[in-house]
């Protein structure tokens, strides 16, 4: 099966995308690239694990936190593009971990996140990447990633 059936096959089993209430926009594209609004760890309705690394959150818990982040922006391309086989290739990702003063894991938990984006799309999915510490994230969430992905925008509406 070619790369793009497969991303097509595993489209059906992502996240349900979220409603925003806000009034910035979940993505935007223009020109045949999409940037895609910081996702959050969303399970459902929830973010089930909260608070910083080093001291409420493993990093265990901080990989999968950013896993959920990283199939949450793949169900946005979804939901906009209409499948995954539209994404030519991830261009960047930019990944911020709520952590204690002095951790330096970044990069160890935003590896899971790039593991989403290799195991869906294959070479399609590598990507630069920057991996940053902060003090807080919104809804206390403990990892946060936008990204920034070329597309196929034909026969998009």
């Amino acid at each position: 099966m070619s790369r793009r059936a497969m991303s097509k096959a595993d489209d059906h089993d992502l996240p349900a995308t979220r409603r925003s209430t806000s009034p910035y926009l979940r993505n935007v594209v223009y020109d045949g690239v999409m940037h895609v609004s910081g996702q959050l760890p969303y399970d459902g309705d929830a973010i089930t694990v909260t608070g910083a690394v080093g001291r409420d959150v493993t990093v265990d818990e901080a990989k999968e936190a950013a896993r959920l982040c990283a199939l949450n922006v793949l169900a946005v391309v979804n939901a906009e593009l209409g499948g995954l086989a539209r994404i030519r290739q991830v261009l960047r990702v930019t990944g911020y971990v709520a952590c204690e003063p002095g951790f330096g894991g970044q990069p160890q938990i935003m590896d899971a996140a790039s593991a989403v984006f290799l195991e869906r799309l294959g070479e399609r999915g590598r990507h630069a990447r920057t991996a940053l510490g902060v003090a807080a994230l919104p809804r206390n969430a403990p990892v946060e990633i936008d990204v920034t992905l070329a597309v196929d925008t034909r026969f998009v509406q």
